[in-house]
C-alpha cells in the first residue's frame, strides 16, 4: 500500500531497519521508546540522546529537522554532502538525518539514517503569504524580556526571581542551539531553579510555569511562548539578542 503519510525509511548501525510516519505535527526522536515517538534503539554505548534528540516539525514552510541540543548532533545528508544540523534545516524529499549510534573500535562512526519522503505531499500553487510569527526576545545586557508580534515589541515586566532564572537559562539553552527552541526537562529544570537542593518536584515547576504563562501568553489555553513537551518538560520560543 502507498504510504499517504510523510515516512521516514529508518536503518540502523546493526542492521535495523523499519519505516516511521510522521502522524502529528511534531515528532520526538531520540533513544528510549518511554520518552520518544521515533526510538532509536538498541544505543549500547549511549550516543543517542535518550529524551528528544531532535526533533521532527512540520509548519507552512514543510518539515523541519531541529536538533535539541544533542551532545553528538544530528547531521544532514543532501547531494552526497553532510552537514551538521546548526538548530534547524528544512527537510527535501530524500533528505538523510544521520545520529551516531555506534564507534567501532577503530573509532569510526556509524550512524542511524533516517530517509525523508512525502511522496503524497500538498504542492504549493503559488507564492505563498506567511504571516509573521510571535515569539519572545531575552536581553541578556539589560535582563529584561520582551515579546514581538506584528512589529510590536513589549516588555515582559513584574518577573519573580524564580521566573527570570527560567527564562535565563532556557533562553541560555537556545542560543546554544542556534536561537532555536531546545526540550528543558523537568530535571534540568530544577537544577536552574534551585541547584543542589533536594525535595523539589515537578509540580513546583509547573506551579512556575503557570506564573510565567499569565504574563507571556496571549492565550494561556494555547501558549505558544512557553510550550508543553508532555511527560518530559518545556520549552521556550525565544530570540537573542546580540550585541
Amino acid at each position: 500500500m502507498e504510504n499517504l503519510l510523510p515516512f521516514f525509511e529508518v536503518c540502523g548501525p546493526a542492521g535495523e531497519h523499519f519505516i516511521a510516519e510522521l502522524a502529528k505535527n511534531r515528532v520526538s526522536i531520540g533513544r528510549f521508546e518511554l520518552y520518544n515517538d521515533i526510538a532509536l534503539e538498541p544505543d549500547p554505548q549511549q550516543l543517542v540522546t535518550r529524551k528528544v534528540h531532535c526533533t521532527i516539525e512540520r509548519d507552512i514552510d514543510g518539515w523541519w529537522v531541529i536538533d535539541n541540543g544533542s551532545v553528538n548532533g544530528t547531521f544532514l545528508l543532501r547531494d552526497g554532502v553532510m552537514v551538521q544540523v546548526d538548530g534547524r534545516a528544512l527537510l527535501e524529499e530524500g533528505d538523510c538525518i544521520h545520529i551516531l549510534g555506534m564507534l567501532t573500535e577503530a573509532g569510526e562512526p556509524v550512524y542511524w539514517q533516517m530517509t525523508f519522503s512525502d511522496p503524497m505531499g500538498t504542492r504549493p500553487a503559488g507564492q505563498r503569504r506567511t504571516t509573521p510569527q510571535a515569539y519572545l526576545e531575552y536581553d541578556w545586557l539589560q535582563a529584561k524580556l520582551f515579546r514581538i508580534e506584528g512589529g510590536t515589541r513589549q516588555e515582559i515586566s513584574n518577573l519573580r526571581p524564580q521566573e527570570h532564572k527560567l527564562i535565563r537559562y532556557m533562553d541560555q539553552r537556545n542560543r546554544a542551539n542556534g536561537n532555536m527552541p531546545v526540550m528543558c526537562t523537568f530535571e534540568e529544570l530544577q537544577t536552574a531553579l534551585w541547584g543542589d537542593e533536594v525535595l523539589h518536584t515537578e509540580a513546583e515547576i509547573n506551579y512556575v510555569i503557570f506564573g510565567l504563562r499569565k504574563k507571556l501568553e496571549l492565550d494561556q489555553k494555547q501558549p505558544q511562548f512557553l510550550e508543553t513537551v508532555r511527560g518530559l518538560g518545556y520549552r521556550l520560543v525565544t530570540r537573542s539578542i546580540k550585541k
